[in-house]
């Protein structure tokens, strides 16, 4: 029987195959791959960085300029997204893949570097990273994008947060939110969040 991280890469392919195509050597495609298992304050993923190292192979194959990072804490996070931010200028089109903890608070979907804590409110700012973020970089420049989000339900940090926010714990959401595009005219995008014990969708 295949293996979920089978069933996610071919979902992956699906949707890069509609991704609308000039010839090739025309092309500038252009990836960020992030995969984090290795959590200093929670227990550990099994999955992420092995999924993440897949993810990268496929895309290098279909000629993709690929950034990729494992095991990343907040100020290697942010570099590698400026990184993949100033890439993307003139490309046709731009792939994101996260696997690893994420959650939402009040709607906002944020990543979690492997040195979160997550133990006072403040660490929304300082200790996380806001998909918007990416989206952002993303939907300014490049062409066509597909952002691809693989996260645990059940986040133990989550808690901790909930916890250290006292009052405003209930907008700590089970989950991630879904995520709509952030520019009021935003190119084309197909996104998947993913989240273990859920269902893949697509949202145009």
């Amino acid at each position: 029987m295949p293996s979920v991280a089978s069933f996610r890469l071919l979902w992956l392919g699906l949707l890069l195959l509609a991704i609308p195509h000039q010839a090739m050597s025309e092309e500038k495609r252009v990836a960020l791959v992030i995969g984090n298992s290795a959590y200093r304050h929670t227990p550990q993923l099994k999955n992420p960085r092995n999924d993440a190292a897949d993810i990268t192979a496929v895309l290098k194959q279909l000629e993709f300029r690929v950034i990729d990072g494992f095991d990343l804490d907040k100020l290697a996070m942010d570099a590698k997204i400026r990184e993949f931010a100033e890439l993307l200028v003139g490309a046709d089109s731009g792939v994101f893949f996260y696997a690893g903890h994420g959650l939402q608070v009040s709607g906002q979907n944020y990543l979690l570097p492997v040195d979160a804590r997550l133990t006072t409110a403040a660490a929304l700012d300082f200790e996380m990273v806001p998909l918007d973020l990416v989206q952002r970089a993303m939907e300014r420049v490049a062409k066509f994008n597909v952002l691809f989000v693989d996260a645990c339900r059940d986040n133990p940090l989550a808690g901790t947060l909930a916890g250290a926010m006292g009052a405003r714990s209930t907008e700590v959401g089970r989950g991630l939110a879904p995520s709509m595009s952030v520019l009021g005219s935003a190119p084309r995008r197909r996104e998947t969040p993913v989240e273990e014990d859920s269902t893949q969708r697509v949202v145009d």
